[in-house]
């Protein structure tokens, strides 16, 4: 018979926190006995989910229900409220909890006598219950702890295999800072690539430096021994020209001393004999007190004095020599070619002359498709005048180009090389395909013949320097080539210009000057030219006649020359036409041509 709902106490699993005296969560509504339990059942994870929660109901269901079938009699579980009526512990199985003892108590004092019999069962079932039910939650701790560390090594798993796809999907910001860090390196590997090939290719070039210094050093040594070796046969060579001198000296002074003393019959020694001596018939002209001079010489400073004094006197007479020259080939320019001049009272210092030269050439033309080969080019002529330079500055040099003009010697010679600085001429033959034949006998031998080949020596002015357009005998001694200076050449070929000539100190003459025929020039510059063979011309530039012209220098324009022809000088002016024409005449008659 069923309890009145008045009576009936409240079950174990209805217990609240408040009566229990405590908070905390419990499994199957069964509180904990002691704090000590409270700890246990909070520390084993009851805080973490609904699915503990079950867990442990739905094992606490099943352990009261062993425990009721076997302490009970019943079937149903523990807790439950059906029992059969034939068993007279039905009302222990279905209404009271072994895990309370208060409880309990009370509720058998209210049944009489008939319940101290089972309060001693109710006690160990409590004990019993408790024991597994701890057992029960350690149990589930430790899984729930196993199950948790399982699936951490897992997860530690997975991240050593996939860090990149693990940080990707765990954490964006480290990615980000992860690619960016990746690019901070490999910017940085790029930089320090560059800076090793560049340090590379620096290396390489020293490596070379290196190597050609080497090589440079090298052949400086070798140099320096050739010096070396050279200065020792230099001053070998000095010393037996010593040697060679004082066995002159001594020659000269056997050879040209007499003895005087003879008559006494007194056999003096060879210096005793000097004393006495004279200076025979024949022979170099000394003095005697120039030959005892040069007895008392007896060091080297001593004869440099008397070469020094003998080399000063010998350019002296040189200075008379050249002035004299200089004046006969100026006397013989304006007897030549100025005559008419003279006879009209003209000054010799306004007499001037030009030179025309009648040039053939090959003349480029746009329409010939044949560029580089210029022999297949049209011919042309034009004029090509020279100014002479002033009688006063180079009457020798000026005289000598009037001479080979006026005896037709250029004729059939040409313009032979064309560098960059000038525009040669000389009697050289071109013989075909960019070929000359140098010095041809049949053009040369005209100039050694008639004794006008060469300049008697390096005539040169400082007031007529080598400036462009000028023109200048080539060679040393200069002529008969001869040369127009397309540009300023006033070093390279004034004084101490040609260091390779033995009197390096010497200039090239500079004679006259190019007035007319510019064109020309540009003309022949359009001509190809060989510069591995000396920048010769690829097709001949031929002389074909010459004329000498002579004129005043006008008035008030301080020594210059005008560019006015013969015709322009109140007919005074004088042409030798056809590069010789007739000799100048004197008093109205002609007179013969000096011979050579």
């Amino acid at each position: 018979m069923l309890r009145s709902r008045p009576n009936r106490q409240q079950r174990p699993s209805e217990s609240s926190d408040e009566r229990q005296g405590g908070g905390g969560y419990h499994y199957g509504g069964y509180p904990p006995t002691s704090s000590a339990d409270q700890i246990r059942s909070i520390s084993s994870g009851a805080d973490d989910d609904d699915y503990d929660d079950d867990y442990n109901k739905k094992k606490n269901g099943k352990m009261g229900s062993r425990l009721g079938r076997r302490f009970g009699g019943g079937g149903g579980g523990f807790g439950s409220t059906s029992s059969s009526p034939s068993s007279p512990k039905s009302k222990f199985g279905s209404g009271s909890s072994p895990s309370f003892p208060r409880q309990s108590a009370a509720y058998s004092s209210s049944k009489g006598s008939s319940g101290g019999g089972s309060g001693g069962g109710a006690l160990l079932l409590f004990l019993a219950i408790t024991i597994l039910f701890l057992l029960s939650g350690t149990t589930f701790y430790y899984r729930k702890m196993t199950i948790r560390a399982t699936a951490q090594l897992q997860t530690l798993h997975i991240q050593a295999r996939h860090p990149h796809e693990n940080s990707s999907n765990n954490n964006n910001n480290n990615n980000s800072a992860h690619a960016s860090a990746i690019a901070a390196l490999k910017s940085k590997q790029n930089q320090l690539q560059g800076e090793f090939s560049k340090t590379t290719a620096e290396n390489q070039s020293m490596e070379n430096e290196m190597t050609t210094t080497m090589k440079i050093i090298t052949v400086t040594k070798e140099e320096l021994t050739a010096y070396k070796l050279q200065y020792s046969n230099m001053v070998k060579t000095l010393s037996d020209l010593e040697n060679k001198v004082k066995e002159t000296r001594q020659k000269w002074f056997d050879s040209h001393i007499t003895n005087t003393a003879g008559d006494n019959n007194n056999n003096n020694n060879a210096e005793g004999g000097r004393e006495g001596g004279i200076i025979i018939p024949g022979g170099p002209g000394h003095t005697l007190n120039q030959r005892r001079e040069l007895e008392r010489m007896n060091s080297r400073e001593d004869y440099e004095d008397y070469l020094s004094r003998r080399d000063a006197a010998l350019w002296d007479k040189i200075d008379l020599l050249i002035e004299k020259i200089g004046r006969e080939s100026k006397r013989e320019a304006l007897e030549w070619f100025g005559a008419e001049l003279l006879r009209q009272n003209v000054p010799e210092d306004e007499i001037a002359f030009r030179v025309e030269l009648e040039v053939e050439y090959p003349k480029y033309s746009p329409d010939n498709d044949q560029y580089d080969n210029p022999e297949s080019w049209t011919r042309s002529r034009g004029i090509l005048t020279i100014e002479m330079a002033p009688l006063q500055l180079m009457p020798i040099a000026v005289n000598l180009f009037l001479q080979q003009i006026h005896h037709k010697l250029w004729n059939g010679c040409g313009f032979v090389i064309n560098a960059m600085h000038i525009l040669q001429a000389g009697p050289h033959k071109y013989s075909g395909s960019g070929k000359y034949l140098a010095n041809a006998a049949e053009l040369k031998q005209k100039f050694e013949q008639s004794k006008l080949d060469k300049m008697p020596y390096q005539e040169y002015s400082t007031e007529y320097p080598h400036v462009r357009y000028t023109v200048g005998f080539a060679g040393r001694p200069g002529g008969p080539d001869f040369y127009i200076n397309k540009v300023d050449n006033s070093i390279n070929h004034g004084p101490g210009g040609q260091s390779h000539h033995d009197l390096h100190e010497e200039a090239d003459p500079c004679f006259g000057k190019v007035v007319g025929g510019i064109e020309l020039m540009d003309e022949i510059n359009r001509i190809p030219v060989d510069r591995e063979k000396g920048s010769l011309l690829a097709a001949p530039v031929k002389f074909v006649s010459g004329r000498v012209i002579a004129f005043r220098k006008g008035k008030g324009s301080g020594g210059g020359v005008t560019n006015k022809s013969s015709d322009d000088v109140g007919g005074g002016g004088m042409r030798m036409g056809g590069g010789g024409g007739g000799p100048p005449s004197e008093g109205g008659r002609s007179f013969d041509m000096p011979s050579s």
